[in-house]
Order: structure tokens, then sequence, then C-alpha cells
């Protein structure tokens, strides 16, 4: 973020004076004895809001050619790769998930579950390489997919782009815990292998302690999209999306 800092210079002449004055060039005649202001530019470091969180600026090319990830190991796609553009510092890393029904805050734990994270931040920034149809492309992964399992009382589920459970972004993760998933827990999705997309947030009793789990999130606004009335196979009657997925870096 950059801001314009006025410096004023003032220009005097003094008449009785025959040594002509020296002054600093700033576009103005000294003949109309005019004051001249010069804008300087002032690096005041990056945009943040009123919480002190660093907002995501938007990536940075993460220099990979997406087609090489055909026979990429998910371990090798590191954190640093998924942050491609976002300024660096200390803090906690955040995921702000925005839907119809409110704002989800989920803290992530790269410590915990270091490939998950690095792998949910790149596909939500758009720095992770995913498959679609036959291509592997970059973007924003995760806008717009809908919720497609919602269940009270246990977990709502989406990042499917398929919208039913059954898809993916090309790839499967490999297994970093099993923990217990109390009230709040960010986890991903697993059938014989972790999700390289799905994820869930508990909202009663979690699972068994089977997933990775990468996070936990707060839950008043899951709670309100697990209770929507759902089909015979827990999806929502009336959709409600993942409308974006911003990272951001908070002092906590």
């Amino acid at each position: 973020m950059r801001t314009l800092v006025a410096v004023l210079f003032v220009l005097v002449g003094c008449s009785s004076s025959s040594t002509p004055a020296t002054t600093e060039d700033t576009g103005t005649s000294s003949e109309t004895g005019t004051d001249a202001v010069a804008e300087v530019a002032v690096d005041t470091g990056p945009e943040t809001d009123p919480d002190g969180c660093v907002l995501d600026p938007g990536p940075a090319d993460p220099g990979i050619d997406p087609s090489a990830y055909a026979t990429f190991k998910p371990a090798d796609f590191t954190l640093d790769k998924a942050l491609a553009g976002f300024p660096a510092g200390t803090g906690t890393l955040r995921a702000r998930i925005t839907t119809q029904s409110g704002k989800i805050d989920c803290k992530l734990d790269p410590t915990a579950a270091p490939i998950s994270v690095a792998n949910f931040i790149g596909l939500a920034r758009g720095t992770r390489p995913y498959k679609q149809g036959t291509t592997w492309m970059l973007g924003r992964f995760y806008d717009g997919l809908k919720w497609h399992r919602v269940v009270p009382g246990f977990v709502i589920q989406g990042g499917d782009p398929r919208g039913n459970g059954t898809g993916g972004p090309g790839y499967s993760l490999v297994d970093e815990n099993h923990v217990a998933e109390p009230l709040g827990t960010l986890a991903m999705a697993a059938s014989t292998a972790p999700s390289g997309s799905q994820f869930y947030i508990v909202v009663g009793t979690g699972p068994a302690a089977d997933y990775n789990v990468f996070g936990s999130c707060d839950t008043e606004t899951a709670i309100a999209i697990s209770k929507l009335p759902a089909d015979g196979k827990a999806a929502p009657v009336t959709e409600v999306n993942m409308q974006r997925i911003d990272i951001v870096r908070c002092p906590k």
C-alpha cells in the first residue's frame, strides 16, 4: 500500500540581494511567489484490516508449469509456494470463508498439517495447480463451490467441483495426523486417501480421529448452514456456496 506525502517548499526571494537565490526546481516559477508542492511516495507496508490482519494483495506467479503437476508429489508443494506474492511476516494464517449465510473464520495450523495447509492455501489463492478435465491449470479453486453435505450436529462439507462428494482437484493428499476432532475442527475429507480439496467443519460431535486436521473454525455460521433444509443425500435444498475464500495473516 502506498500513500502520498505532500512536501512543502516555500520559495523566498530577496530583491536586495545581488546573488541569485537557489531554489529546488518543483515545476513552479519562483517569479510567481507561489508555494510549490512536490508529491513523494512513501511505502507504509502491506494493507491491513481493523484487526491488524495483513490482507492478501493477490498471488504472484509461482513460477511453475501446471502441466508438470501430473506427476507431482503433494509434499513438494510447500507453504512458500502457496504464499507466493503474500507479504512476508509473522502471525497466524487464517482463512475467511464467505457464504450466503455469513462468514466463517478459520485458524490454520501448518505445524500440525503442513502439506494440507499449503495445499488449501494454494487452491484458495490460485497458486496450486489442479486438474480440470484433462488440463492442469491455476486459479481460485474454491470460489463458487457449494457445501454439498450438511449434517446437523456433525459436519458441513464442501470443496468438490462436481458438487456431489465424488470430485476433487486431480490428486489426493497423504496422511498427516489422526487426532481428536472437537467442535470447530477443520479437516480434509477422505475415502481411501485424504481428498486433495474436499474439507469439512465439525458442527457438533466430530468423526473418529481418522482424518487430516489442519485448523479450527468459529462455528456460528457453520452451524446455521448445517441446519438448512436438506434432501435425502444431505445436500441443502437451496444451494449455499463458498462465495470466496480469502487468506490473511493476523497477530493471533
